[in-house]
């Protein structure tokens, strides 16, 4: 009866009610005039949005924008207009015309009413309009060219944001999560009662643990930096400001419930310390070394006396750490999904030995909490297959309320999922974030699933051999399986955790997506099977040579294929890293071969290499066999046992030697260093530099500048400038492509302090001008190119720096046009000072993949259906995909900071990360310049209580984005 409670009470909780938020915004101000300023919501469209338009305000613009919600020319062209012209107004949404009218005569106003039932328009409470199919206008942008009129007054928006997934249990729901809590527990209590304690066998202590601590425990300063690492922070971080597990990035931050569990975990920690890199690397350290306890306690159960012999817990070891250091150390939910799988498998493996109902619902209990980490922690319940045909035999055996009870439990223990996945989120939430999930995001059906070997195919090469190694065993167990082997043995054992294996790939399969760090869910049963493999050779002792050299062949073409991969690690852990040439933006199949492990000439990628030694292992088995020694190793375990050893060796080497070979500059390493013996956080921001204003600034010069061509022209530049000063541009209409500029000279302060001239520059098609500084020096006029990237749009300043001679008595700015147009800003000198001179007292943005590097920074949140936009944004570069690098203001994916986006400028700032050898560029900063005043608006915080099975109008279709459906 208890389990069937409990079983019910899951049920019931996703679809109990909520207390949802309902924030308002009020725009302008209280007892303000309007005036433009950036509101960006994310999601972009409020639930609703109300706004009044005042006759007076219309007539007094005459001809202008009276409101407009996002940008004139933004794309997607997604928002409102109300705009005054020749008399007569207009109102546009998603540029569609929906009235245009002569403006009355006398006191009047519009109101617009936008709700999910469409928009409607009324002019002094009379319908004037209706149209039902239309959506809620998106909003990045407050904007009035009524900005400081008196007539403007009564000109007003009101909007809720969309911060749907926002919400607490209320009451009820509460009630129900406690109830659940407590009869789950009692269910597993009474169960552990009625049929009996399970006691599991404890490991001996062996050198191996603590060699396997130790290696563990220094990958947490050694260990290379994975791609999604920072954007777990991100999630974690903005959970504590957005009250929910929100995708910061994209998806317009929809929740990741139900798979939410490691990043709960991860806001805990981090709130307890820091969300600084090596601080949340304690965590997957903690389920490694959980695993390792699970793994050894296992072997233990399950070998019996053999578990005993000294070789098990080394081979074990090697195992562990062949997928431990390359999958192992990362923020990402597959460490806690190692471990719980691990767990699983000690339970599922004492509940088949003792027929124990409780240790099965215990692993049952685990494989629904590894579900709650990610769709990949299926894989916890492969163990759980195995189970079936002894529990089958223990049901069929018993009375039919014996089966219902036990049945019960079992079914009760996997409902702990129930308050993780939905203690903060609805069955209504799920649903729509799994949709918007699927629209925004590229998934892949299972029999995709050779996409996830394509990725780890391209991946390094410490990535594909701990997955080849064990794809190369398990062909051999299947091949060699034979005659039925009794239980307790390691030829036993080799067969069920092949076949775990297995199942857990084909459970792998079913996630949605496939990237090649997914591979690390499978690390628990593939360590077994590994550990097993390096025990006894995968096929059986009356294997014939035909089979035993295919089998060999296997496993040279798994280490040929594996070391094949290149040893490029991003982002920021391929600094220092040996082999090759890792420097170039773009490598050619030549180049990014050279990266792949090797030994002076000799390339561990070479088959010649390891048919040489398994020949040299048949050769001595021969010989041991001739004089009646026994032959100690077969050619197909040596093999593997040499690759092992050689991947576990070689990525500790490789790791462990950057930081030396990059010295004195920064590293993933030194920086764990220096957070393991200062406690400083010793993230980016106390390395990285830029170059900042001096203190001493040249004077205005004497003689004006000389224009000529396009830049000649009167019309202010449509873009922010990146500082205070004159702006020369020659953006004209219509533009001829030629022009020139010629500054006054800056006389250069005797006693100052800059060592650089920067100088702002924005345009189209940047290197085709000619641009350089000039500097008046003793011994004549000195001309010092600039270099501008080409890469960034005509909203991005940058801030081009040289270095300024010694003695300049005065510098100049020449500049040549030789195409589209150019912008250019008065010089200014700089010296380098540390970043903190720009980002302290900022609200920054650190990107998905540097964000656990600057834990010390103001981030930008989204919360309340809107970001806090940002005034610096860093980010990685190490020559990454500039597609990857944006993808938080991408419109098509939804990207959190795409509309904040839609009102900013950027301004790149010369930055460096000194010190050793020449790296790729570390990274970039920018200031953020918004065209006008940020979140100048009031707030207001309404709640509601909401059905769990209800769902808002969905983010994800066409109509909502304005793109079709990718896949």
């Amino acid at each position: 009866m208890l389990a069937a409670i409990t079983v019910l009470l899951g049920v019931a909780i996703p679809f109990a009610p909520v207390t949802a938020s309902d924030p308002v915004v009020s725009w302008p101000q209280a007892g303000k005039l309007p005036s433009s300023t950036v509101v960006p919501l994310s999601p972009p469209r409020p639930l609703s949005l109300h706004a009044t338009i005042r006759c007076a305000a219309l007539r007094a613009v005459g001809n202008g924008d009276v409101l407009r919600t996002v940008p004139a020319g933004a794309s997607p062209a997604t928002g409102l207009a109300v705009t005054a012209a020749a008399g007569r107004v207009s109102v546009l949404a998603a540029g569609t015309p929906l009235l245009d009218e002569p403006i009355p005569a006398g006191g009047c106003d519009y109101r617009i009413a936008a709700t999910a039932t469409g928009l409607s328009i009324t002019r002094d409470s009379a319908p004037v309009a209706h149209f039902p199919d239309l959506p809620v206008p998106s909003v990045s942008a407050l904007i009035t060219a009524a900005e400081g009129m008196p007539q403007a007054g009564g000109l007003a928006v009101a909007l809720h944001t969309d911060d749907r997934y926002n919400s607490q249990p209320n009451g009820l729901k509460t009630l129900l999560l406690w109830a659940h809590l407590i009869a789950l527990g009692a269910t597993l209590v009474l169960a552990w009662r009625h049929w009996g304690p399970v006691r599991i066998p404890r490991a001996r202590p062996r050198w191996a643990d603590l060699v396997v601590g130790v290696t563990a425990a220094s990958w947490v300063l050694l260990g290379p930096v994975q791609y999604d690492d920072a954007w777990y922070v991100l999630m974690s971080r903005n959970a504590g400001e957005s009250g929910y597990l929100g995708n910061y990035v994209y998806m317009f931050n929809a929740t990741e419930n139900p798979f939410v569990l490691s990043q709960y975990l991860m806001q805990f920690w981090g709130q307890l310390g820091e969300f600084s890199l090596w601080w949340l690397r304690l965590l997957p350290l903690a389920y490694g070394l959980i695993t390792w306890v699970a793994l050894r306690r296992l072997l233990t159960t399950t070998l019996g006396r053999t578990a005993g012999n000294p070789w098990v817990p080394w081979a074990l070891g090697l195992a562990f750490l062949a997928w431990w250091l390359p999958y192992g150390m990362t923020l990402r939910p597959e460490p806690l999904i190692l471990c719980l799988t691990a767990v699983t498998m000690l339970l599922a493996e004492t509940a088949r030995r003792r027929e124990s109902i409780p240790a099965a619902a215990a692993a049952t209990l685990v494989a629904a909490l590894a579900l709650s980490c990610s769709p990949s922690g299926l894989v916890a319940w492969a163990p759980l297959v195995p189970a079936l045909p002894w529990l089958w035999r223990w049901l069929r055996d018993r009375s039919w309320k014996s089966r219902s009870v036990a049945g019960l439990t079992v079914v009760a223990a996997g409902t702990a999922i129930v308050p993780v996945a939905f203690a903060d989120a609805t069955f209504g939430d799920v649903l729509e974030a799994t949709k918007v999930h699927r629209w925004y995001y590229g998934s892949f059906a299972w029999y995709e699933e050779w996409r996830h070997i394509d990725t780890l195919m391209t991946g390094p090469w410490a990535l594909r051999l701990p997955v080849l190694m064990t794809l190369g065993a398990g062909l051999l167990v299947a091949l060699g399986r034979g005659r039925r082997t009794a239980p307790g043995t390691v030829r036993w054992l080799m067969l069920s955790s092949a076949v775990v294996t297995a199942l857990a790939m084909a459970f792998l399969a079913l996630s949605p997506t496939k990237w090649v760090l997914h591979f690390g869910a499978l690390a628990a049963p593939a360590i077994v099977l590994l550990t097993t493999a390096l025990l006894r050779s995968p096929l059986p002792r009356t294997t014939g040579a035909v089979a035993s050299i295919a089998g060999t062949g296997v496993l040279i073409a798994v280490a040929a294929a594996g070391f094949s991969g290149p040893n490029i690690w991003k982002p920021f852990s391929d600094r220092g890293q040996s082999f090759g040439n890792h420097l170039p933006a773009s490598l050619s199949k030549i180049e990014l071969s050279m990266t792949a492990p090797h030994i002076g000439d000799v390339f561990l990628r070479d088959a010649k290499l390891w048919v040489g030694l398994a020949v040299a292992i048949t050769a001595f088995g021969l010989w041991r066999r001739r004089r009646r020694l026994g032959v100690l190793l077969r050619p197909e375990r040596g093999v593997l046992i040499a690759t092992a050893l050689l991947l576990v060796v070689g990525m500790f080497a490789v790791f462990a030697y950057a930081p030396f070979r990059q010295a004195p500059g920064w590293t993933v390493a030194s920086g764990g260093f220096e957070f393991a013996t200062t406690g400083r956080t010793a993230g980016l921001a106390d390395h990285v530099q830029v170059l900042a204003d001096a203190d001493v600034q040249p004077p205005a010069p004497v003689e004006p500048a000389v224009v000529r061509g396009d830049f000649t022209t009167t019309s202010p530049l449509r873009v922010p400038p990146s500082a205070p000063g004159a702006v020369w541009h020659s953006r004209t209409a219509p533009p001829t492509g030629k022009g020139a500029l010629l500054t006054g000279w800056y006389p250069v302060p005797a006693t100052g302090d800059g060592t650089h001239v920067t100088v702002p520059v924005l345009g189209e098609g940047l290197t085709a001008h000619r641009l350089e500084v000039q500097a008046d020096t003793p011994s004549g006029v000195v001309g010092l190119p600039l270099n501008p990237d080409d890469a960034l749009g005509a909203r991005h300043w940058q801030e081009l720096a040289v270095a300024l001679p010694q003695p300049a008595r005065a510098i100049r700015v020449v500049a040549e046009q030789r195409g589209p147009w150019l912008a250019v800003g008065e010089p200014r000198l700089t010296k380098i000072r540390p970043v903190t001179t720009v980002t302290d007292g900022q609200i920054v943005f650190a990107d998905q993949l540097s964000a656990m590097l600057w834990p010390d920074i103001d981030h930008a949140e989204v919360a309340h259906g809107m970001t806090n936009p940002p005034t610096v944004r860093v980010s990685a570069a190490e020559h990454i995909d500039p597609g990857v690098l944006s993808n938080s203001t991408f419109t098509d994916w939804g990207g959190n900071f795409a509309t904040s986006a839609q009102t900013a400028t950027y301004v790149r700032v010369a930055s460096a990360l000194p010190g050793g050898p020449e790296t790729a560029p570390w990274g970039t900063v920018d200031r953020i310049v918004y065209d006008f005043p940020t979140r100048q608006v009031d707030f207001g915080f309404r709640h509601h209580d909401r059905a769990g099975w209800t769902r808002l109008p969905t983010l994800a279709g066409e109509e909502y984005i304005g793109r079709k459906y990718t896949g």
